[in-house]
């Protein structure tokens, strides 16, 4: 007999309660479930799963999204040429604007994951969130249509989102180390973990044999990013103040 934590997510009535709940948040009906089921559903479980992985849902997401940003840009930004617009739409669309809006709705939590990818951190994945976030969208699109696909966008994404913010961390670092150090960083990938279908890479970003900082992503490129962005957050974090030793009390006269 099987124990309670080999249940598989479709079996458990808590994980069907919550995923059904989180349909109804969306307006979607109970005719319209088993689509935020499989936008639920990573594909780590694909072999598994009554209803499919997200993977289709989040292809059909990715088109949705943009057609939606880039709609919304045009509209919004008369003044912008094409190519000020391309930079903006990519703000919003990178995987960490994507992340950022499936960490608010909190989509780790709720997303049925082989127990495998669970404990190599697949739910704070931020590529695991960002692709459930295009496969919710594909679901709501599916079930409500094109304007409350576009509701969706707007609250949940365009919202939260920040497009002055600049993601390219390694960029910004390269610039601070060569201007104050005139030194240039390099990206070193210390390890791959994971399943061959959905890798992990560890990256560390060094000076000399300096490790400045170290990040975790589903590619190469990502993982060099987040140690760009931790080698950024160390150098920017306010260094305490050093204490002055207050001398000691003169001996008393005689």
């Amino acid at each position: 007999m099987s124990e309670p934590e080999d249940i598989l997510p479709w079996e458990d009535p808590q994980w069907r309660a919550r995923a059904a709940d989180f349909a109804r948040r969306l307006g979607i009906d109970a005719a319209g479930e088993p689509l935020v089921f499989r936008a639920l559903t990573h594909r780590s479980l694909a072999e598994t799963a009554p209803q499919g992985d997200n993977e289709r849902l989040e292809f059909l997401g990715d088109s949705v999204l943009a057609l939606l940003v880039n709609d919304y840009l045009y509209r919004n930004h008369p003044e912008q040429a094409e190519g000020q617009l391309t930079k903006l739409k990519a703000r919003y669309v990178c995987e960490p604007s994507l992340a950022l809006a499936a960490a608010a709705l909190d989509l780790g939590a709720l997303l049925a994951i082989a127990p495998g990818d669970e404990a190599a951190g697949g739910r704070q994945r931020p590529s695991t969130l960002s692709d459930t976030f295009e496969a919710v969208l594909a679901a709501l699109y599916l079930s409500r249509g094109l304007e409350a696909a576009r509701e969706f966008v707007h609250v949940e994404l365009i919202a939260r989102i920040d497009p002055s913010e600049v993601w390219d961390h390694k960029s910004r670092l390269q610039e601070m180390y060569q201007e104050k150090h005139r030194a240039t960083p390099s990206y070193h990938t210390v390890s791959e973990t994971g399943p061959a279908h959905d890798p992990v890479f560890h990256s560390e970003v060094r000076v000399a044999e300096e490790v400045l900082g170290q990040g975790v992503g589903r590619s190469k490129k990502l993982a060099e990013q987040a140690a760009a962005a931790d080698a950024l957050a160390r150098l920017e974090r306010p260094k305490p103040a050093r204490r002055t030793r207050k001398p000691p009390p003169a001996a008393p006269s005689e």
